[in-house]
């Protein structure tokens, strides 16, 4: 069976403290603290803005041995210029990220909605082509027109995953193309407010990929599977949705995290 790692998409929630995170937690111990309850995490920050080198040696060493972050391109590189002319900010990324390399998971390209294969493939087949080695990769697609058997083979061809998510643009077919799966639960960002708690009932969904990634669960030896936590109002929530359809129990936050009643991170522990 494959080995399912379980998260949220990011992790630097104000409003789960209290509900998730201990009342007295402090954002520079938030994902030590979110590392007690689960074992994986997508970096969702890298897309706005590349981090610094020091950015991503704390999150190297705020996590535990066993832990993977996987995380999304810069936005700079796949929507503001969409692959072409990139080499200065795909070099500062990397410069970032291999620093994680210890504990780092795939890096996922998301596209934007209205890039087609029609006019997008040169440029995208062109950057895929220059991408470090060493790195495993997987491509979110919004566009239908990139859901043809020539593009699968084409990402088989070069061991990249066809990223599957539930989103608002395209209906992704639960294809495998590498010896890894990734889905991504996302959301559209219409709630008024996050809370801290599940927000809208997206069980229908969760059951509907849990159906897909059993289907290929002997097939693969890893499959990763994030909640944006927009995607019903609260990441860690959806997490305990999959694993009761799962058969699995829930995590008991306060008892991940142990809270002792003060502020620094080693009475966390």
């Amino acid at each position: 069976m494959a080995r399912v790692r379980l998260g949220c998409v990011g992790w630097s929630y104000p409003e789960w403290v209290g509900p998730f995170y201990p009342s007295r937690a402090e954002a520079s111990d938030y994902l030590a603290l979110y590392a007690r309850a689960f074992d994986a995490v997508e970096v969702d920050s890298s897309f706005y803005a590349i981090p610094s080198q020091d950015m991503t040696r704390s999150w190297l060493e705020a996590a535990p041995e066993g832990f993977t972050l996987t995380a999304k391109f810069p936005k700079l590189i796949t929507h503001d210029k969409q692959f072409v002319q990139v080499e200065d900010p795909l070099r500062w990324f990397f410069q970032a990220i291999s620093i994680l390399k210890p504990k780092l998971g795939p890096l996922v390209m998301q596209l934007p909605p209205r890039f087609s294969i029609g006019g997008g493939r040169q440029a995208l087949e062109a950057f895929v082509d220059q991408l470090p080695s060493g790195y495993r990769y997987g491509i979110e697609f919004r566009h239908r027109s990139w859901f043809t058997p020539e593009t699968y083979q084409w990402l088989g061809d070069r061991g990249i995953a066809l990223v599957w998510s539930e989103n608002d643009y395209v209906e992704v077919p639960p294809v495998v193309t590498t010896d890894f799966a990734y889905l991504r639960f996302i959301g559209d960002r219409s709630l008024p407010k996050l809370t801290g708690e599940i927000q809208r009932d997206r069980t229908p969904e969760i059951r509907k990929w849990h159906t897909e990634v059993r289907k290929v669960a002997d097939s693969v030896p890893e499959l990763f599977v994030f909640f944006n936590n927009h995607f019903a109002g609260f990441g860690p929530g959806c997490v305990n949705l999959w694993r009761e359809i799962d058969g699995q129990p829930p995590i008991n936050w306060a008892q991940s995290m142990k809270e002792a009643g003060q502020k620094s991170l080693f009475d966390f522990a």
